[in-house]
């Protein structure tokens, strides 16, 4: 017999797809044209083209969602050759598709979104001014409260939990004409890299159906990777932006801690416990997205509405053209391995910088300290017992990610943390921010050193992993322990090569390298600046993206 909270999960679940108008249903038998299940089988399905055969989306809708960049988008939006009604509704139409395929929701706003978007119709009609963000529909993250909507973050025990108001960021993009439509999926506790629980199920890779979205702002990766949202608001507390945009294929960015207001969200850890800071962060399909939408909202003055917020404008920074950059290259740390289509980008990338003109710096291992920097954040993570200790009280069981996640951050001892050993209380939270201080002073090093402009490198040891097999987040958790603004961008698609070959030697951590399984997903460069230089990441970001891609 089935659990209550099971039985409630099912209904819950039953009652989201309701939700979906009868009209934006996909046909029985286009859904047999899939491999199901679905997560145990290879579906690309944008390459299958399911949007366009559905019939639900007009051409003009299909253009909406496919060829417009989000500055395209906005100048279409307050020119009027587009309608927020239009607008809008393309983009529900799109998302509920890929809900439908994806499982990549967990509150469906449509008919709230129709309805706002006919009243800013409306006011520019009028007349009125329009805000920066006028008739863009922007999809959230579930732990972004909306007021009125569910926010359950996956966990049974905030099963009824509502939103009474809105978080700070998102009043703020709504004072700006934005159009919120849907909240999105995260795993269990938000504390692994698979956007899956017992609520609402397991989001899925649109590259391939059989692969992880990412997490914990999976649900996010999955519908921008659809081109269900033109933009999204993720959060990342150990690479919980990046991670959904690398496995999707999209851009995304971790702003310093305080740029972006996040003190309200909704959370399920101890607030007086959180030694790494979570913080909000873009998701697009569009690099210029992402520093829109960061200028936007600190424009806005957000420490208005959170004391949390760093009180500092954004600052308009562009790299002068012609300009050489100094760019750092990250090193595979020994102890993590890449797979070779992971190593192969990077050196495409470091290539094609250097024949650009730009100057290349190839970093040490020791300039950067990896293996040591997963120690300190997950030794400073585990202080907090919050989000296990509401899973238990639920009496859901862990999901399986969870688990494997734990295998990759205690293969090897911790020896970086042997001084600490025995301590309790106090005393071990003093020792683990005095390793995290001196992981801190040697990428300061590092930078000061070689006169840095930026460093690049991997996010993760592989691309999109199968469901429930992510290595290490060491790539990406280090500049939340460090307070490193990030931007990943999408480069190229994995391709398996004659000869190619992958070994994990004794004292290293990484998942299997599966060619096949690996094999067109999409490939990404993470680019990374100093604490508070976010308008520099992103102009470098913009450079190095134009170098690469264009």
């Amino acid at each position: 017999m089935a659990a209550d909270w099971e039985t409630k999960a099912a209904e819950r679940r039953q009652q989201l797809t309701n939700t979906i108008p009868e009209g934006w249903r996909l046909k029985s038998e286009l859904i047999n044209e899939l491999q199901t299940p679905l997560e145990e089988h290879d579906n690309n399905v944008l390459e299958l083209g399911i949007c366009r055969h559905s019939g639900i989306l007009s051409d003009k809708e299909l253009a909406i969602t496919e060829s417009y960049s989000v500055s395209a988008l906005l100048q279409a939006l307050a020119g009027g050759t587009l309608t927020a009604l239009e607008v809008t509704t393309a983009f529900c139409k799109r998302a509920a598709i890929g809900h439908q395929l994806l499982n990549c929701c967990t509150e469906i706003l449509f008919d709230r979104a129709l309805q706002r978007a006919a009243e800013l119709d409306a006011r520019r009609a009028a007349g009125e001014p329009l805000g920066a963000l006028h008739g863009l529909p922007i999809s959230v993250k579930d732990n972004v409260q909306v007021e009125g909507a569910g926010a359950t973050l996956g966990l049974v025990g905030f099963f009824d939990d509502v939103s009474e108001q809105n978080s700070a960021v998102v009043d703020i993009i709504l004072k700006n004409g934005a159009v919120i439509y849907c909240k999105t999926n995260v795993p269990q506790t938000m504390m692994t890299v698979d956007s899956h629980n017992n609520i609402f199920g397991r989001t899925l890779n649109p590259h391939n159906t059989s692969l992880s979205a990412g997490g914990s702002s999976g649900g996010e990766g999955a519908i921008v990777g659809f081109r269900g949202s033109p933009l999204g608001l993720g959060t990342d507390v150990g690479g919980s932006v990046r991670f959904p945009a690398a496995c999707n294929g999209v851009y995304g960015f971790r702003p310093t801690v305080g740029r972006i207001p996040g003190g309200d969200l909704k959370i399920c850890v101890d607030p007086g416990m959180r030694q790494i800071k979570s913080c909000i962060g873009p998701l697009a399909n569009d690099i210029d997205a992402l520093s829109l939408l960061m200028k936007v909202v600190i424009d806005a003055r957000p420490w208005q509405l959170d004391p949390s917020v760093i009180d500092i404008p954004w600052r308009a920074v562009t790299v002068e053209a012609g300009r050489k950059l100094r760019i750092g290259v990250m090193p595979a740390d020994p102890a993590l391995p890449l797979h070779p289509p992971v190593r192969d980008a990077v050196e495409r990338a470091a290539a094609q910088l250097t024949a650009a003109g730009h100057e290349v710096v190839r970093l040490q291992p020791s300039e950067c300290m990896l293996w040591e920097s997963i120690q300190a954040a997950f030794g400073l993570f585990s202080l907090d017992t919050t989000g296990q200790r509401i899973v238990e009280a639920a009496g859901e069981p862990p999901i399986p990610s969870r688990t494997s996640l734990y295998k990759g951050i205690t293969f090897a001892p911790w020896t970086y943390l042997a001084d600490a050993k025995g301590l309790e209380g106090l005393a071990l939270l003093s020792a683990l921010n005095k390793k995290r201080a001196e992981i801190t002073g040697v990428w300061h090093a590092t930078y000061t050193k070689h006169s840095l402009d930026a460093v690049i490198g991997p996010l993760m040891q592989h691309t999109a992993a199968p469901h429930d097999e992510f290595a290490s987040s060491a790539y990406g958790t280090i500049f939340n322990l460090i307070d490193y603004p990030a931007c990943v961008i999408p480069f190229g698609k994995a391709t398996a090569k004659e000869g190619d070959t992958f070994e994990v030697k004794p004292g290293q951590y990484a998942s299997e390298y599966k060619p096949a399984k690996s094999e067109g997903m999409p490939c990404t460069i993470q680019i990374v600046t100093p604490t508070m230089r976010d308008e520099e990441c992103l102009a470098i970001s913009k450079v190095i993206d134009t170098c690469l891609n264009k």
